[in-house]
């Protein structure tokens, strides 16, 4: 895997692929999400704190104070992940990709890595 390249805003999905980041399966991305807290960061400089339930819901605080709850999914079919939030915070729809012990979220739609999850906890 060539180390030089960063899933950073600007490369593109194709770059990264290439570089042999690994896009992670329906299934990867559940067992490795669900019943756990995450903690991330998000565009525009918010980092956040986010716990995903098996149910498809989940519930997020954002370093401005900001809480939210809202619903996930993923679809099999493609390996995208969809986040649903109830008051303000963006809706996406991605593809999560295994990058040096992260998880990352690109947006095919806009071209923007979106999200990084940088630690999961129990």
């Amino acid at each position: 895997m060539n180390q030089t390249i960063a899933a950073d805003e600007g490369t593109t999905e194709h770059v990264m692929i290439e570089a042999g980041f690994h896009l992670l399966s329906a299934q990867e991305l559940i067992s490795k999400i669900v019943d756990k807290t995450v903690a991330g960061d998000y565009l525009r400089g918010f980092s956040y704190i986010a716990s995903f339930r098996p149910n498809g819901t989940m519930e997020g605080i954002n370093n401005a104070g900001s809480h939210n709850l809202g619903e996930w999914s993923v679809n099999p079919k493609d390996s995208t992940f969809t986040v649903k939030w109830n008051n303000g915070w963006d809706h996406t729809t991605t593809r999560a990709y295994g990058v040096d012990g992260k998880i990352k979220f690109y947006d095919s739609e806009t071209g923007l890595w979106r999200t990084t999850f940088k630690e999961l906890r129990k």
